[in-house]
């Protein structure tokens, strides 16, 4: 009984210890992030370093900006209308390490 109780204990604290990071909030304020200039109509391409590889993209607005992955290439296509939004773009390296882009992305006609 003794064993099964401390191998419980075991494996409880080591569930314990994996929880115990805090989730990283990601969110862009129009000062700290780059602008990508899109023409309604229009798509523009963004691509990441080689080693890189998208794993997701995110537009604020999604109805000014449709955002597509393909490997290391990020496809914007700007919607009619225009407007700003900001894009949110993770990318995981051959290590495994993530890293995120953010983007202020403005729509004219």
């Amino acid at each position: 009984m003794f064993k099964k109780s401390a191998l419980l204990l075991l494996v409880l604290l080591a569930f314990a210890a994996c929880a115990s990071g805090k989730p990283r909030i990601i969110q862009t304020s129009p000062g700290s992030s780059d602008e990508v200039r899109l023409t309604a109509g229009m798509a523009t391409q963004i691509e990441m370093p080689d080693d890189m590889r998208v794993q997701s993209v995110v537009a604020g607005n999604p109805a000014l900006v449709t955002a597509e992955t393909s490997g290391n290439v990020v496809n914007l296509i700007a919607k009619g209308s225009e407007g700003e939004t900001n894009l949110i773009i993770r990318a995981m390296d051959e290590d495994g390490r993530a890293k995120v882009y953010q983007y202020r992305a403005v729509v004219q006609n």
